[in-house]
């Protein structure tokens, strides 16, 4: 009978090999994405319209499935909802989720190829409560989730001339970032690096100082360092919003792109969220990251096939 019989410089050798994986697979991810991208575009100068929407809708179907898990998808959704749905209800919503996601995906490329599309395609609702939070002059947060197509929010508020930032997470691989800081002005935004966090950190401050528009996803409920409930499981979430408001004294508002009862994409901004100062810090970030997590719970609740459901980690 074979069992494990090393000792700790196995468990480096293990560890470090599935690091090595875990790049490579990132490495191939970003690659892909990257040829999908300028495939996309030669297709579309050298195809027919009929037979170039056949191709690129098979392409990106292909990535999808392969990184999205409808079992993955359908599992966090029985977590979230439990017997609210059937099984049957369940494994449809998510195959909704997928062809959001591709919907997505061809919004996006579509963006890229046209950069005046997003002006004609999507609406704006509550644009008055971005004006107001910045009438204040501390800039403004906002407050995003992976949920309908969060890229094209930046590029929808930048078109018109909002100075709008988007924080992310740049690849490793020197080639992809490049590539993405070569063709970022079609979405009119600034991309702002995460890490390093501190550097970050100071970056987002200075913007919001400049009374800009910052936009943070805040669904990202795998590691974070605050315990939250997030349809009544709990789940780590990241303390990130919550501290640059209260160290700036920017607004925080809602700011979503989701796909209307008409099939429209639209982009909402909903009322500024009021964060509690009670003077313990601990105790706010707490309560405010709390208030946040129940706001994009609302927002995932009424678009369910329209979130991710792949951002989430139940404990």
């Amino acid at each position: 009978m074979l069992g494990y019989d090393g000792g700790p410089s196995t468990l480096g050798a293990w560890s470090a090999d599935l690091l090595s994986f875990k790049r490579a697979r990132r490495w191939l991810l970003y690659r892909a994405c990257m040829g999908i991208a300028i495939s996309y575009r030669g297709l579309y100068r050298a195809l027919p319209v009929g037979l170039f929407n056949l191709i690129s809708i098979l392409l990106i179907r292909v990535l999808v499935l392969s990184l999205y898990s409808r079992k993955r998808i359908v599992k966090n959704l029985h977590l979230g909802f439990g017997h609210t749905f059937s099984w049957p209800a369940k494994r449809g919503m998510a195959r909704g989720v997928q062809a959001n996601l591709e919907q997505g995906i061809r919004d996006c490329l579509f963006q890229w190829l046209d950069p005046e599309k997003v002006r004609m395609s999507v609406g704006i609702q509550g644009v008055e409560h971005l004006q107001s939070a910045l009438s204040k002059g501390k800039g403004v947060i906002a407050l995003g989730a992976h949920l309908g197509n969060f890229i094209l929010v930046g590029a929808r508020l930048g078109i018109e001339g909002y100075p709008f930032h988007t924080l992310i997470r740049f690849p490793e691989d020197p080639k992809t970032k490049s590539f993405l800081e070569k063709h970022v002005a079609a979405y009119y935004q600034h991309l702002l690096p995460s890490m390093p966090r501190r550097a970050a950190v100071e970056k987002i401050l200075e913007v919001l100082r400049k009374n800009e528009i910052v936009f943070i996803l805040g669904d990202n409920f795998k590691r974070g360092r605050v315990h939250a409930q997030f349809f009544g499981q709990p789940i780590r979430s990241s303390r990130g919003p919550v501290s640059l408001a209260l160290r700036s004294g920017a607004a925080v508002l809602p700011t979503y792109l989701i796909r209307n009862d008409q099939g429209e994409m639209e982009l909402r901004i909903d009322p500024e969220i009021p964060i509690g100062r009670n003077g313990d810090l601990s105790s706010d970030i707490v309560t405010n990251t709390q208030r946040m997590t129940a706001i994009i719970e609302k927002l995932v609740r009424r678009y369910p096939d329209q979130w991710n459901w792949l951002t989430v980690r139940f404990e």
